[in-house]
């Protein structure tokens, strides 16, 4: 089964805009910086878990491995124990874990965007034939509905001149995406 990418896409960008929730901590040197991260890296790890993201979990945990060997005054590269400094060690790390964290959920977040992108970019002509052979109508201004996606999607999937695109489509983009796709598209030819 696909995932469904216009999902994902909220739920990374809702980790990212928590990361940057921290990293203004960071900025104003608040005092909870370490109880605020790693509650982010909880966040963020259960919601790589729940995505199916297995890689960026993976990475993500090793960022909170790191955090938790500097807060235990352990540097997390070297592995010395570090007696002095350590409010500076943590402040170090903890920007270094806000930046890379950040920047795997601005990839993961990319890749998607660009899956989307790349869909609506296939399903446009599919759209203008659509309407081209009467599928779709251009009158109203009121958005489809639900059942209305599907059945126009089912009816694209039978129809003989656009069969195969769709069919292409398909088998690249969950069935949702594809209707939430449909939908934009529509409801931009009928503006």
């Amino acid at each position: 089964m696909q995932a469904f990418l216009h999902e994902r896409l909220q739920v990374l960008q809702r980790l990212l805009a928590r990361s940057s929730e921290v990293l203004a901590k960071y900025n104003r040197l608040d005092l909870d910086l370490a109880a605020a991260l790693n509650a982010f890296l909880v966040e963020a790890i259960a919601g790589a878990r729940a995505l199916g993201r297995a890689p960026l979990e993976n990475q993500l945990l090793a960022l909170q491995a790191q955090f938790v060997s500097a807060q235990h005054g352990t540097h997390p590269l070297t592995l010395e124990r570090v007696t002095g400094h350590r409010r500076e060690l943590l402040r170090a790390v903890a920007l270094q874990v806000l930046q890379r964290s950040a920047e795997l959920l601005r990839e993961d977040i990319a890749r998607d965007s660009q899956a989307l992108a790349d869909g609506r970019a296939q399903l446009r002509p599919i759209v203008l034939a659509a309407i081209q052979q009467g599928l779709v109508t251009l009158r109203g201004r009121k958005g489809l509905s639900q059942h209305q996606l599907e059945l126009l999607w089912h009816g694209l999937l039978k129809e003989p001149d656009i069969h195969l695109a769709a069919r292409q489509l398909a088998m690249q983009l969950g069935v949702y995406d594809i209707q939430l796709l449909l939908a934009e598209l529509v409801q931009a030819a009928r503006a």
